[in-house]
């Protein structure tokens, strides 16, 4: 069974830090292919590296910037 499906919207880590917003365009072996709704082309990505909402991604950057800082 899918995680996403065609049409989700989605969250994203960007640089480490940057959470972006996409759009799932093709979905399938445990591969997301989304696009930013920024430019025209899709990147396509593991579904392990996105997110349902902006406050999922938000946990994962804390706790990858803590563990950075100290």
């Amino acid at each position: 069974m899918r995680k996403y499906n065609v049409g989700d919207i989605v969250f994203f880590i960007s640089n480490g830090y940057h959470i972006r917003e996409a759009t799932v365009i093709r979905a399938g072996g445990g591969f997301c292919t989304i696009n930013d709704n920024e430019t025209p082309a899709g990147t396509r990505v593991r579904e392990s590296k996105l997110f349902q909402s902006k406050q999922e991604a938000e946990i994962i950057v804390e706790k990858t910037h803590n563990t950075l800082l100290y």
